[in-house]
C-alpha cells in the first residue's frame, strides 16, 4: 500500500497528532523513474488509506477489473484487503495521504463526527470498501473539484488537517449510500482508461522509428491487451495497427518531400527494417512507390500537396 512505500522514504515526515491516523504531505521530487508497487495483503496492518492527489498520477491494476488511472485532483480510497495487484506511481506524484487504523481511530474520528452531528462506524466503512474490490476512486465530480480548489487556496501547513476533515466527510458519504458513494463505486469498477489510451497514441507518434507490439505497449502503460485494442478503436475509430501504419506513411511522405534522405533511411526513420518492406506498404497506401512519390514531389506535382 502507499503507506508502506512512503514510510520507506526518508525525506517524508508524518503527522500522528490524531490517534490512529497518520498523515503526510509529500512530493516525490528527484525520483529518476516511475515506480511500480506490488501489493500484498499484510495481515497485521488492518488499515485503509485516503490519498488526495494534487499532482502526478497513479495507475491502479486490479485482478478483476481493467487498469484505472488516478491523476491530479483525484481521490483514492484503499483498503488493506483490496484486490489490487499493483500500483504504478509517477516520479512527480504529490498530494496528501491519510492512513487510518480503524481500531485506534474509531474514537478520535467519531468525536469529530459527533461535533458535526453525524455517526461514523469505521469498521463498517472498511468492510464496505473491502466488499467493493477494496478500493474506490473519486474524480471529476463537483465535490472533488471544490475540495482541490479549497486545498489550493489554503496555506501548506493547513492542508493536512483539511484533508483529515474531508476524509471524515468522504467516509460518511461512502457509508451513507449517497449519490457520491454511487459515483465512487462506479468510477472504481467501470471507468474506462481513456487517459492511458491517449498516452499510448502520444508515445507512438513520437516513437515511429521503433518496433511496437501489443504486449510491449500493454507493459509500458499497464493495460490489458483487450483494454488497449478495444479502447483504441473506440477512441480513434480504427484498429491501432492501421492507425500506426497511417502515421508512419504520413511521416514518410513528409520526409520524402522535405529532405533528400535515401529511401532506406526514410524507411528506418518510420519503423521499417528494409526499403523493400517499406515500399510494399507505401504503395498500398499511396498508390505509388516511395521513389515515384519522391520524383513527383521534386517536380512540384500539385497532386501531392
Amino acid at each position: 500500500m502507499l503507506y508502506e512505500y512512503l514510510s520507506s522514504q526518508k525525506h517524508i515526515s508524518w503527522n500522528s497528532s490524531l490517534p490512529g491516523v497518520k498523515i503526510c504531505q509529500f512530493h516525490l521530487q528527484g525520483c529518476s523513474q516511475d515506480k511500480r508497487l506490488k501489493l500484498s495483503v499484510l495481515s497485521n496492518t488492518h488499515h485503509f488509506e485516503a490519498f488526495f492527489c494534487s499532482g502526478g498520477q497513479l495507475i491502479v491494476e486490479s485482478t478483476s477489473t481493467c487498469p484505472v488511472i488516478l491523476q491530479s485532483q483525484g481521490i483514492f480510497l484503499l483498503s488493506d484487503e483490496s484486490k489490487l495487484c499493483s500500483i504504478q506511481i509517477s516520479q512527480d506524484l504529490q498530494g496528501v495521504l491519510i492512513a487510518v487504523n480503524p481500531s485506534a481511530a474509531q474514537s478520535s474520528l467519531s468525536s469529530i463526527c459527533h461535533i458535526l452531528g453525524l455517526k461514523l462506524d469505521i469498521h463498517a466503512i472498511r468492510k464496505k470498501i473491502t466488499n467493493q474490490n477494496g478500493y474506490a476512486i473519486l474524480t471529476d465530480i463537483p465535490w472533488a473539484k471544490a475540495l482541490f480548489e479549497d486545498l489550493r487556496r489554503l496555506p501548506p501547513d493547513h492542508r493536512e488537517g483539511y484533508c483529515v476533515f474531508k476524509t471524515v466527510e468522504l467516509l460518511y458519504l461512502f457509508c451513507a449510500n449517497t449519490s457520491t458513494a454511487g459515483v465512487l463505486s462506479e468510477t472504481s469498477s467501470n471507468a474506462y482508461p481513456s487517459l492511458s489510451i491517449s498516452q499510448v497514441r502520444a508515445y507512438l507518434e513520437s516513437h515511429l522509428e521503433e518496433k511496437h507490439t501489443i504486449p510491449s505497449l500493454c507493459h509500458r502503460f499497464s493495460l490489458s491487451p483487450t483494454s488497449l485494442k478495444t479502447g483504441f478503436r473506440r477512441m480513434y475509430g480504427q484498429p491501432l495497427h492501421r492507425w500506426l501504419t497511417q502515421q508512419r506513411i504520413h511521416r514518410a511522405c513528409e520526409l520524402l518531400r522535405q529532405s533528400n534522405l535515401p529511401i532506406l533511411t526514410v524507411a528506418q526513420a518510420v519503423g521499417y527494417d528494409s526499403a523493400s518492406q517499406f515500399s510494399v506498404v507505401f504503395k498500398r497506401y499511396c498508390g505509388m512507390t516511395p521513389g515515384q512519390f519522391k520524383k513527383m514531389s521534386d517536380s512540384g506535382d500539385p497532386s501531392l500537396f
